[in-house]
C-alpha cells in the first residue's frame, strides 16, 4: 500500500477516500489502511466527518459557493482566525467527483478555522514529521538509551549530542538549498556555517532555523513545553501547525546568545527570556580577574557587562548620568555582578522579554 496521506487535505484529494467517507464503497481497503497505518485512523475520521459536512451544505442547492462569504459565517460562530487575502469563488464544475469543491474550500482556508474548531489535530509530532519525508527521502536515525550524550556528526560538518530517551532523523547527504533533521527529545547542536543553506531543527510544532550557531533543544513530545536555547550566534525559532517542510518562517522570535524560548503547545505561545545561567560571550582583553573600577561612571560599567553577556540593558541615562562608583568584577555571574551595582548606586533591575531593565531615580 502506498501511503501518501499526510494531512486532511491528502485524504480530501483522493477521490477514492471521499467516495468511501460517502457511501462506504470499498469499505475494505480503507479498513485496512487504519490496520495498517493506526497513527493515521484519527485524522482518517476527522477529514471523513468533514467530507460529510460539507456535503450536507452542497446538499442546500446552492448555484455557487462563495468563500468570503461562508467566511463571514464562520466568523459568526466565533472563530477569530482571519484570511490574510480575498479568497476566490469556488463553483461547482459539471463531471468533478462529489465533493471536490470542498477539498478547494479547505485548502483555501488553510483549514486554519477547522483546526481551530478541533485542536486536537494541530499538534505535530516526530512520526508523522518523519514520515512526510520517508518516501522522497531515506532518513537515518540514532537513537539514544544510554546516560551518557550520543555524538551525531553529520556530513556538514555539524555536530549533535543526543540526550537520553531522544530520537533525531536526517539524511545521509543534505539538500543544496537547505539542511533538515527532525529531533524528538532533547539535543546539543553545534552547526557548521553555511550562508547559503541555513540549518533547519523540527521539532514537534516549533521550528529552529539557524546559518551556523550553538544552541540546545528540548522537545519531548510528552511535555506541555518546548524549549530553544542559545550559546553563540542567532537562531529563528517559528510555530507551524500542519506539517510544512518548506519555509514557515513567518511569526517568531529571533534568539541571540543567553537568551531562550518557552513555546507552550497549550497556548500556542512563545515566551523569551534569558537562560538561568548567561554565560559570557566576549571574554576581557586582559586574561586576569577582577577588572577594577575606580570613580567609573556607572553607565560605562554597565556597557561592559552588557558587552560581555551579550544582554541588553535598558536604563534611563540622564538618571544614571552622575552615577559614580568604585568596584571589581570578576567571575560572578551576570546576576550577581546586577546586584552588586545597583546595590552601590540604590537602583533595582528585572528582565523584560530577555533584557535587564535597570530603575534607578538617580545619584545625588
Amino acid at each position: 500500500m502506498n501511503y501518501h496521506y499526510y494531512q486532511i487535505q491528502d485524504f480530501l484529494n483522493d477521490d477514492r477516500f471521499v467516495n468511501w467517507a460517502l457511501t462506504g464503497g470499498d469499505d475494505a481497503y480503507w479498513q485496512h489502511f487504519m490496520g495498517q497505518y493506526p497513527m493515521k485512523t484519527e485524522l482518517m475520521q476527522e477529514a471523513r466527518r468533514l467530507v460529510l459536512e460539507m456535503k450536507e451544505a452542497e446538499e442546500r442547492d446552492l448555484p455557487e459557493f462563495d468563500l468570503n462569504r461562508i467566511w463571514a459565517d464562520i466568523q459568526r460562530d466565533k472563530v477569530t482566525e482571519t484570511v490574510s487575502e480575498k479568497l476566490p469563488i469556488v463553483r461547482r464544475l459539471p463531471g468533478l467527483p462529489a465533493l471536490r469543491w470542498a477539498a478547494g474550500i479547505a485548502l483555501a482556508l488553510g483549514l486554519g478555522w477547522y483546526l481551530q474548531k478541533n485542536p486536537q489535530i494541530d499538534t505535530v509530532t516526530y512520526g508523522d514529521l518523519v514520515a512526510a519525508v520517508e518516501d522522497k527521502n531515506s532518513l537515518i536515525e540514532k537513537m539514544n538509551a544510554k546516560d551518557a550524550p550520543l555524538r551525531v556528526n553529520l556530513e556538514d560538518g555539524s555536530v549533535i549530542w543526543l540526550e537520553k530517551n531522544s530520537r533525531l532523523s536526517y539524511p545521509s547527504h543534505f539538500e543544496k538549498e537547505k539542511r533538515t533533521v527532525f529531533l524528538s527529545g532533547e539535543a546539543s547542536f553545534d552547526i557548521a556555517k553555511d550562508h547559503h543553506r541555513p540549518f533547519y531543527v523540527y521539532a514537534n510544532e516549533v521550528v529552529t532555523k539557524v546559518l551556523g550557531t550553538s544552541f540546545r533543544i528540548r522537545a519531548f513530545e510528552g511535555d506541555k513545553q518546548v524549549s530553544v536555547k542559545v550559546s553563540s550566534g542567532r537562531v529563528s525559532v517559528f510555530q507551524q501547525k500542519r506539517i510544512n517542510l518548506t519555509d514557515p518562517e513567518t511569526k517568531g522570535v529571533i534568539l541571540l546568545p543567553n537568551q531562550q524560548v518557552v513555546y507552550s503547545r497549550e497556548t500556542e505561545n512563545f515566551n523569551r527570556k534569558l537562560v538561568e545561567v548567561p554565560m559570557p560571550i566576549v571574554q576581557p582583553q586582559v586574561s586576569t580577574l577582577p577588572v577594577r573600577y575606580e570613580d567609573v561612571s556607572v553607565i560605562e560599567v554597565l556597557k561592559a557587562v552588557e558587552t560581555r553577556y551579550g544582554v541588553k540593558m535598558l536604563y534611563n541615562e540622564e538618571a544614571l548620568a552622575g552615577c559614580v562608583i568604585t568596584t571589581a568584577l570578576g567571575n560572578e555571574s551576570l546576576y550577581d555582578k546586577l546586584d552588586l551595582i545597583c546595590g552601590i548606586i540604590g537602583a533595582t533591575y528585572k528582565e523584560v522579554d530577555a533584557q535587564i531593565v535597570i530603575e534607578s531615580k538617580g545619584c545625588k
